[in-house]
């Protein structure tokens, strides 16, 4: 063999060392790739979630007035029971008067007396014949007879506790025989003619919501599935343990059937609202929407056949899941079954989530 041959035939190998090297090289490689992820995806559609709104509530009244005398004595009768429809200066109670009568009896005496002094008196001062020193004096004192006889005769009217309003008697604090001081609750009563219902709306809801708007609400316990409410109040202030919001919407007392503590379910179409802008809810499964280590709700969404994370806001849980508010559009592919076995960047093959008939 020549020098020629033989230094072809060493290029030959380095070329062929080189070409297994270079395809050993890129069989690893393909070997490094990892295969998609398979997922099952919900398309998201950005249709309003026009569902009405659902809370559950709690009836209160409008007005509750605790009542007590003004007078200290002790009860002598109560003519009232817990539950009893009652009506506008009706006698509820009294407390023993005797004393307060014999007080008065006393006053309206020495307002007679002060009276007939003031007569005889009056007839000298125009004569020039008392000193102006008696006149002022007399006068003084039938002023405080009359004001004593005033207090007596209210003392009396104090003895005996009358409704205020129209009413149902909810709570009785003391009995026939018990002695009470002034200002110590007797009785409370509520004005079931003005009911309002009580619920807690969210956070994310309570911007949809204005006085004045409609709501149905329903009582099971009673058998009444409409009664049409209306929005009396909303709270600007949220609860700091709920962060929810306190709405109050009158309804009416249902032929005094609905009464105070009753526990009604309330259903709010936010979609009525003419001047509320549509918002795009989405309702997802629970387990597909994340809390990050940033402490940011997100969610995994198939972009190119790659998983990508989301950051999305979800302001409360619905029935069969969790209501997303922000973050999605139309046409996201979120995934959800499978997200745990993606991260960002991951080939997914994605599967249409199916709905049940």
């Amino acid at each position: 063999m020549n020098r020629f041959s033989s230094s072809f035939c060493k290029a030959q190998a380095v070329v062929l060392a080189v070409a297994a090297i270079f395809t050993g090289c890129v069989q690893s490689e393909k070997a490094d790739v990892a295969p998609p992820v398979k997922v099952t995806v919900q398309s998201v559609s950005l249709s309003r979630y026009d569902n009405p709104v659902s809370f559950s509530g709690t009836v209160e009244t409008a007005e509750t007035s605790t009542l007590s005398f003004s007078v200290p004595g002790t009860i002598t009768g109560i003519y009232v029971e817990e539950g009893q429809h009652v009506t506008k200066g009706q006698v509820l109670a009294r407390v023993k008067s005797d004393n307060y009568v014999n007080a008065g009896n006393i006053a309206d005496a020495e307002l007679a007396e002060a009276r007939d002094a003031y007569a005889r008196l009056k007839k000298l001062h125009d004569a020039n014949a008392l000193p102006d020193i008696k006149w002022v004096e007399v006068q003084n004192k039938l002023k405080q007879a009359e004001n004593a006889a005033e207090m007596s005769k209210r003392a009396v009217a104090d003895a005996t506790l009358c409704s205020p309003v129209s009413g149902v008697v909810s709570r009785k604090f003391a009995n026939v025989g018990q002695t009470v001081i002034a200002a110590a609750p007797v009785i409370e009563l509520v004005a079931v003619g003005d009911l309002r219902i009580n619920v807690s709306v969210p956070e994310g809801r309570i911007g949809e919501i204005s006085e004045g708007q409609k709501a149905m609400v329903s009582f099971k316990s009673l058998g009444i599935d409409s009664v049409v409410g209306q929005v009396a109040r909303k709270s600007v202030v949220a609860d700091p343990l709920t962060r929810a919001y306190a709405v109050k919407i009158a309804i009416p007392a249902g032929g005094g059937r609905i009464l105070p503590g009753m526990v009604g379910d309330v259903s709010i179409d936010l979609s009525a609202k003419s001047d509320t802008v549509a918002t795009a809810d989405v309702l997802l499964p629970s387990q597909s929407v994340l809390l990050g280590s940033d402490n940011r709700t997100f969610v995994w969404v198939v972009e190119h056949g790659k998983a990508v994370r989301r950051i999305v806001k979800s302001d409360e849980l619905a029935s069969g899941g969790i209501l997303v508010t922000d973050g999605l559009s139309a046409g996201d592919s979120v995934i959800v079954a499978g997200m745990q076995k993606v991260g960002t960047g991951t080939p997914v093959v994605a599967e249409l989530q199916r709905t049940e008939n």
